[in-house]
């Protein structure tokens, strides 16, 4: 650990992302104070130097004033909560940074919320997962830009270097976030696609790993996904382990009902969203009908449950 203090942060969740933030602040120098519902990564942290707490309430009450607290919870109803419960225990004065995935529109809100007791807000969202955490992030910040400025040097001990910037006004900096994410939608259905056709198409003897290392080194398309791609093949190269079984987690929702609301073409990111819901059903109904229609009007065979 550094032997000089850069500042104190209060982080609040440990799961992998707010774990690793705090170990790479311990290592730049910081004083951190931590909370977890669970206390197992508590006590993992105050192992190697940060101080536990056990409430909420607890964290705050550590932290020297004016208080800078780090929430990294999962996005939705538990970060919301999180928000709003801070917003009674801190004071003028004191800024709470979200790194959630959260949808935008809600930073707006908090934001008005806390500004109205003198807390500042920053939502901040955080690209390259619990190793970027730990090495060094991408990170798009949104909020006022005075408030940023105070923390600026917290954003750039978190970041790789050019990887932090200030995108605008509150809810800034998760829209970015939210329209990255839907680009990683579209990339990675692209990648799917292309590998499969590789797999499944007139030449059956490619070996996938060496299409994915030459892919990944000296192409266009070489990338972090890339990358991914050639690791995930190479620990299964037919990806038997998997099921066919894509979830999403809200920010493709979001950007697409975005594009919607304000006319922008985004052809090849809806796609891959609902690509992504037709993953989850063997059998949907719409594909059943359209079955049953070929069989109606032209007589084509229709494969019944069970058949092989």
């Amino acid at each position: 650990m550094a032997d000089r203090m850069e500042g104190e942060v209060g982080v609040v969740g440990l799961g992998k992302m707010g774990k690793n933030i705090a170990i790479q602040l311990m290592k730049k120098g910081y004083r951190i104070t931590v909370w977890n519902r669970s206390e197992e990564p508590v006590g993992e942290l105050k192992g190697i130097g940060a101080s536990g707490s056990g409430s909420v309430e607890e964290l705050v009450g550590k932290l020297t004033a004016p208080r800078t607290v780090w929430v990294m919870l999962p996005a939705g109803d538990v970060t919301n909560e999180m928000i709003e419960r801070l917003s009674g225990l801190l004071q003028k004065g004191d800024i709470v940074i979200d790194g959630s995935n959260s949808e935008y529109k809600y930073a707006v809100e908090q934001h008005k919320a806390l500004a109205a007791k003198g807390i500042e807000f920053l939502d901040a969202g955080c690209s390259g997962g619990p190793s970027g955490a730990l090495n060094g992030m991408s990170i798009m910040v949104g909020g006022e830009k005075s408030a940023f400025e105070k923390k600026r040097k917290l954003f750039e001990d978190l970041s790789v270097k050019n990887g932090c910037a200030y995108m605008g006004g509150p809810g800034t900096g998760h829209f970015v976030k939210m329209v990255h994410n839907a680009i990683e939608y579209g990339m990675m259905q692209s990648i799917a696609e292309g590998m499969d056709l590789v797999a499944n198409g007139p030449y059956r003897d490619i070996d996938l790993r060496e299409v994915a290392k030459v892919w990944n080194n000296g192409s266009v398309i070489r990338g972090y996904l890339m990358e991914l791609t050639g690791r995930a093949i190479g620990k299964d190269s037919k990806l038997e382990s998997i099921e066919p079984y894509v979830e999403d987690t809200g920010e493709g929702r979001w950007s697409v009902q975005s594009a919607v609301e304000h006319g922008i073409p985004f052809t090849s990111i809806t796609h891959s969203l609902y690509q992504r819901f037709s993953s989850r059903s063997k059998y949907r109904f719409g594909d059943r009908l359209l079955a049953a229609l070929r069989h109606e009007f032209g007589g084509h065979e229709v494969k019944k449950k069970g058949e092989e």
